[in-house]
């Protein structure tokens, strides 16, 4: 069919362009708000659409498009069509009203060329950010993949050839896990997982031609301007990894990239840190080498501690990753601090735990509250 309607409340419909040359079938539907998730414009000459209101967004349906960056501005279009109708766009006193104001709530169609990809993928991510608990918010059994499969399996109810590209359903993905940002039209790129995720585009690009990215993002000064808490959680420690030789410490947990061997049990055991590119590699990284040795930043120390590599490379236990910036374990020690507490009850409590028990004398006596002279 050349338009569908999203199951639910909501009077969404999603299909393809060709949907838009049945402009009676829209006034039927009372379709006053149109997203064209592709390069289109609507033919103002015909009635129906004089007064409607619409958004082109040009995007290719290909996997490496940026649809992330558009999703706050398109959402919120959805929104405000569904719930708010459309104000006439002419300013003539006697302008027709181009589509019927049926008893039918204001309708939205959002289109791409097919109604397959680009299309679906905005109205999942509406569907994310306004019923977040019809896909698993909150439960901690759900993944993310299962979440944004959940939504693609809503929309196929009524669009059965609902299938974004691999791309796109991995920046939905990314999309539920930043909270579907959407209060101003460039929440996502406010985001510092997006900007994250445009670097990694920007270094996948230059080591595709054998070059080291011309911009290096530092993940510590990058975290200390947009003013977020690097700090480990309260209460489960923070792990440190220290040069073994003169102790300075190279990383701590935020950024420490997880890593989970691949390979036989027998090279389970891990040879490398992997950690993210930090303020005091500037010297080593701004030679603009693909690859080479890190070095300790203490100059009375120096030692060699690992390596990197801007296209990444393999570790011995099955693991790929890029970019690579690794320590070595033998040439590193991990050292996890806890929150020191030093009051009455945190002794008591270590020297119970050692089978020490503490005389009475010792114990917290309350504050008396001095009584006034009546």
């Amino acid at each position: 069919m050349a338009l569908n309607r999203i199951e639910g409340t909501d009077n969404l419909f999603v299909g393809g362009v060709f949907g838009l040359n049945r402009p009676r079938v829209l006034e039927e539907h009372n379709i006053r708000s149109i997203l064209s998730v592709i390069k289109y414009s609507l033919r103002y000459d015909d009635d129906v659409f004089q007064n409607a209101e619409h958004l082109s967004i040009d995007i290719d349906d290909m996997e490496d498009q940026d649809i992330l960056a558009h999703l706050p501005k398109m959402v919120r279009f959805i929104d405000r069509g569904l719930n708010a109708g459309v104000a006439s766009l002419s300013s003539s006193s006697d302008a027709k009203t181009a589509i019927s104001s049926s008893e039918s709530p204001p309708g939205v169609l959002v289109h791409c060329a097919m109604g397959k990809s680009r299309s679906v993928t905005a109205v999942i991510a509406y569907l994310l950010w306004k019923y977040p608990h019809r896909f698993g918010k909150h439960d901690p059994i759900v993944t993310t993949q299962e979440v944004v499969a959940r939504a693609l399996a809503w929309v196929r109810r009524t669009r059965p050839m609902a299938e974004p590209n691999e791309g796109f359903m991995a920046q939905l993905e990314m999309w539920w896990e930043m909270g579907c940002p959407a209060d101003s039209d460039d929440a996502v790129e406010k985001e510092a997982a997006y900007q994250r995720w445009l670097y990694k585009r920007e270094v996948e690009d230059a080591t595709r031609i054998g070059r080291a990215p011309d911009r290096i993002r530092f993940e510590d000064e990058a975290q200390e301007s947009s003013a977020t808490d690097p700090a480990g959680k309260p209460g489960n420690g923070n792990m440190e990894l220290k040069c073994k030789k003169c102790r300075r410490v190279l990383a701590n947990e935020p950024f420490i990239v997880p890593h989970q061997g691949r390979g036989s049990p027998e090279r389970s055991t891990c040879p490398h840190y992997f950690i993210e590119a930090l303020s005091w590699m500037r010297p080593i990284l701004e030679e603009g080498e693909l690859d080479g040795r890190l070095i300790c930043p203490n100059l009375k120390c120096s030692a060699s501690i690992g390596r990197y590599a801007w296209q990444g490379f393999k570790c011995s236990c099955g693991e790929w990753v890029a970019p690579a910036f690794s320590l070595q374990t033998s040439k590193v020690d991990k050292v996890i601090t806890q929150r020191e507490n030093h009051g009455a009850d945190a002794v008591a409590e270590r020297m119970a735990a050692l089978g020490i028990r503490m005389p009475p004398s010792t114990a917290q006596k309350p504050i008396e509250t001095p009584k006034e002279n009546l």
